[in-house]
């Protein structure tokens, strides 16, 4: 991730999200104190995520049908995660976007080969409905502790 100042002469922050496998981000957000919101898919068991994050396990999947999705929130400097977090079930899961509103919670879109991919109770769709893909929506609270909702 890299951040430019305003006029884009002055190179703000610059660093690496990632585990020992294979890493890529698809999206990034900025909410209004100036946090990054990144997204995309992981291979790595080690990704680092946070204490008190939503899932700090890697569920599985092969890297190149996505692994696990990922969502990471990052300070206005650069410094510190305030939270990341793996997103998905025992298939392949990928995110391809992601949105934030005024109360800091992350909104993410991608895909998922998993009949267990997290989804919350009363979601529009709670089950796989087949073929090699299916898309999910998700809401993650702003401390990104919890899922506000998710569904495929």
């Amino acid at each position: 991730m890299v951040k430019l100042s305003p006029s884009g002469s002055v190179l703000a922050y610059a660093g690496l999200l990632g585990g020992s496998d294979v890493d890529g981000g698809a999206d990034i957000a900025v909410d209004l104190t100036g946090n990054a919101y990144v997204t995309g898919s992981t291979g790595s068991s080690d990704f680092p995520t946070t204490p008190g994050a939503f899932d700090r396990s890697f569920n599985g999947g092969f890297i190149e049908t996505g692994g696990d999705a990922f969502v990471a929130k990052v300070n206005p400097s650069g410094s510190a995660l305030a939270y990341a977090t793996f997103l998905g079930g025992s298939g392949g899961d990928g995110s391809a976007s992601v949105a934030v509103d005024l109360m800091g919670s992350a909104y993410v879109t991608g895909e998922t080969q998993s009949v267990d991919f997290p989804t919350t109770p009363g979601a529009f769709d709670r089950s796989q409905n087949g073929g090699m893909w299916d898309a999910f929506v998700v809401k993650l609270n702003p401390s990104g502790s919890a899922l506000a909702y998710a569904t495929f």
